[in-house]
Formats: structure tokens, C-alpha cells, sequence
């Protein structure tokens, strides 16, 4: 999709969802694909951990391609990650190279534990547009604790191998970011640790370094709720998540497949995107009645601050099309 179609795209999203449209005239502008639920992780703050053995999987290519092959025709940008870390599937960098052989916007989001000087030429060569490593943590002691099973030497020198060998190359893509949850415990931290982490890539192309508030998984974490004014989740007027057994959600948030609205082994996206679920989900969401909706009813993200009745956070990444 060109950038003039990306805004027109937008303006018609905005238009429903300010309107609280049900059944929209567009589809999906980006979707989650997960290629697997495994994390080689076991994070504080993650759900991944409760996953039950026969939620744990991994997408077939032939899947993969079925979806990309019709989302291709409308959708802006996919998102390689869901629930796992995707740089264990073994067909990830052929998933890549068939996503941009159909001129999608491809990202990728991950631990960086996995990356190798091999995995991360290729990663280079693939074309992705994007990619993102979560490292909570400005030294040893704190990633570790909270990115349990983690090696925090290992994994930063992995990261900025890969950079210098961006720099090597001369390679534009991908746009790089390296992305911080903002715990008590790194708000408290050494502010001298996070300079000396951030030293450490000095002079490497590192695009951003975005610092992340923390949020609840759909009501997974016990954490206080903000105490702002209701405000319609826009997800669903915008996306899909499709899990690696091609199970369809509306929303990133509901971690354990709680309201799957569809199946991509046997229906098309289009189907789905307006089908009655969906439409049930907007209607509700749009009138506030999401105390009946599981996980909704228990989301830290209905109670944020927005602008146009557009949570902030959103507005923002959708106009500098930094989604996710």
C-alpha cells in the first residue's frame, strides 16, 4: 500500500470509529500473525508461562501463506509475534521473504536471545521493514529478574553485533528499536546504569529507543487500573490476531483465546473481519458495555486518556506508523 493509501485508509478508520460503525466498508489495515506461542523466556510480566501444552504450536508456511496471500490486497503492515518468540520457528525468514515478495510492510518483534551473526545477515537480507527487541533492564541484575531465563551479556552483544553489521552493510532496513517496559524497578535504577547501557550503541544505526509503560493482559496482571475516562478500545476497527493454529482475536490482550472470533483454516479474513462476532464486539464496545465482555471487562486499556476519543498512545503510533 502506498502512503497516500495508508492516510486515506486512516481517515476511513477514524470516520467508523468515531461514528461507532459495526459492520465496516474496509478491512483489517494491519494484523498480528503468530507464527509461534513458544517463548524461550519466562518472563515477570508475561502470561506466556500459564500457557497450557496444547496452546503451545507452530504456524504451518502453507498457513502463513494462505493469509498473506489474501491479506496482501488490503492490509498496510503484519506483525510477525504474538504470544512467542517468532525467531524460533524455523520457517521465520522464509515467512518473511514470502510477506515482502507481496509488498507487505513486515515487522518483527523479539527477545534478541535467539539472533546469531547467520540469523541476523539473513534477517538483513529479508527485507523486513521493522524490528524491535524488548530488553527491560539497564544492567545484569535487574533484566535478569525480570526477563527470567535470560542472559543479559549474551543477548546485548547479540544486539549490537547485529547493528554493526547493519552498519557494515549498509543496509537501511530494518528500521531498528530497542524497547524498555518502564518498571519501578528501572525508574528507581542507577541512572548512571542506563547511560552506560545506552553507550553501548553509540555510533550503530539504532533508530529509536522507546520506553513502554507496563499494562495488564486484559486483566491477567493484578494491577491498578488508570482512572480515566471510558474510551472505546479502536482495535477492533483496525486489526486481527491470528494464532499459529489459525485461530482469529480481535485484540493483542486476550492472551488465552478467550473470544476467538474465527478460524483461518476455514474462513477468509473477509468473512470474519464482518462477521457476526465482530460486529457483536463493536456494538458492545461502542456502547460501553464492556463489563460483559471477557477479557475486556478486566483491560487496563479502556481507561486511558485520549484525544478525538482516540487513546493517545494509539493516535500517535498510528500517525508515525510505529504500530505495534
Amino acid at each position: 500500500m502506498s502512503t497516500p493509501g495508508y492516510w486515506l485508509r486512516l481517515l476511513q478508520l477514524f470516520h467508523h470509529y468515531r461514528k461507532k460503525s459495526s459492520r465496516l466498508p474496509y478491512l483489517p489495515v494491519r494484523l498480528w500473525i503468530e507464527l509461534t506461542s513458544e517463548c524461550n523466556y519466562r518472563c515477570v510480566m508475561c502470561p506466556n508461562k500459564d500457557l497450557k501444552e496444547k496452546d503451545i504450536g507452530y504456524m504451518t508456511l502453507d498457513l502463513f501463506k494462505k493469509i498473506i496471500n489474501e491479506a496482501a490486497n488490503f492490509v498496510y503492515e503484519i506483525n510477525l509475534a504474538h504470544r512467542g518468540e517468532s525467531l524460533l520457528h524455523p520457517r521465520i525468514l522464509d515467512a518473511i521473504s514470502y510477506a515482502k515478495e507481496k509488498k507487505v510492510v513486515t515487522r518483527l518483534h523479539t527477545n534478541g536471545s535467539l539472533l546469531t551473526e547467520t540469523v541476523s545477515r539473513k534477517i538483513l537480507d529479508s527485507g523486513l521493514d521493522r524490528l524491535s527487541f524488548s530488553f527491560d533492564g539497564y544492567e545484569k541484575n535487574t533484566y535478569e529478574k525480570i526477563r527470567k531465563n535470560g542472559d543479559f551479556e549474551k543477548t546485548i552483544t547479540n544486539i549490537v553485533r547485529f547493528l554493526e553489521i547493519k552498519k557494515e552493510t549498509g543496509s537501511r532496513k530494518p528500521g531498528t528499536a530497542i524497547e524498555v517496559i518502564n518498571f519501578d524497578s528501572i525508574k528507581k535504577g542507577d541512572p548512571h546504569k542506563k547511560k552506560e547501557f545506552t553507550r553501548r550503541f553509540e555510533n550503530l544505526p539504532l533508530d529509536s529507543f522507546i520506553m513502554k509503560e507496563l499494562h495488564n493482559w486484559g486483566g491477567e496482571l493484578k494491577q491498578k487500573r488508570g482512572k480515566d475516562a471510558y474510551t472505546v478500545c479502536p482495535f477492533p476497527w483496525n486489526a486481527l490476531i491470528i494464532c499459529w493454529d489459525g485461530s482469529v482475536l480481535p485484540c493483542t490482550q486476550d492472551f488465552f483465546n478467550i473470544n476467538v472470533v474465527g478460524d483461518m483454516n476455514t474462513s477468509t479474513l473477509r468473512s470474519i473481519w464482518n462477521g457476526d462476532k465482530m460486529v457483536s464486539l463493536r456494538k458492545d464496545l461502542a456502547k460501553g458495555r464492556a463489563a460483559n465482555l471477557k477479557p475486556c471487562s478486566g483491560c487496563d486499556r479502556l481507561w486511558r486518556k485520549g484525544i478525538f476519543g482516540v487513546p493517545r498512545e494509539y493516535l500517535w503510533k498510528f500517525l508515525t506508523k510505529r504500530m505495534p
